[in-house]
């Protein structure tokens, strides 16, 4: 298997929405992963990220998906996605671009590997770091993440309890 890319996403200065990047800074050196930190990237800085990675995506981002705050769910993104992203603007603005136009360009300009999603439901979003109840979480949220990442490079279960 090809080198997969665990990448946090999201902005430290917007509540919950650091979740990915505090989990993914979290994460283990792990054989055959290669974590990186997008942070406050917009639509365009994502697609070529996206781009550039060599083998399938796993990115860590808050998303706001109706569950319980804190609950995560992992979801395929591309190819034929599980999940419906929303169009984060419909102004013609860079900065008003999301994840959803993120993948729309890089699917566009020939993105040609599996990108997932472990999507966290914030608590808050607003000025300032994580909340209290998302910090209080980051432990079992950090398990969670650590063994779907052995299961996608086809590690065994009790490698994420080492970590």
């Amino acid at each position: 298997m090809s080198t997969l890319t665990v990448a946090g996403i999201g902005s430290p200065l917007r509540g919950d929405d650091g979740i990915g990047l505090a989990l993914v800074a979290g994460l283990a050196p792990t054989a055959g992963v290669v974590c990186a930190q997008w942070a406050d990237s917009d639509a365009l800085d994502l697609a070529h990220h996206l781009l550039q990675c060599p083998g399938p995506v796993l990115l860590v981002d808050c998303a706001e998906m109706g569950l319980a705050p804190g609950d995560w769910r992992r979801f395929r993104l591309h190819p034929a996605a599980e999940a419906r992203l929303i169009a984060h603007s419909r102004s013609l603005s860079t900065h008003g671009l999301g994840l959803a136009e993120a993948l729309a360009i890089a699917t566009q300009l020939g993105l040609d590997v599996s990108v997932q999603a472990f999507g966290v439901q914030p608590y808050r979003l607003a000025h300032g770091g994580l909340s209290e109840a998302m910090q209080a979480r980051l432990p079992q949220l950090q398990q969670a993440l650590a063994e779907t990442v052995a299961q996608l490079v086809g590690l065994p279960a009790d490698h994420a309890q080492e970590a």
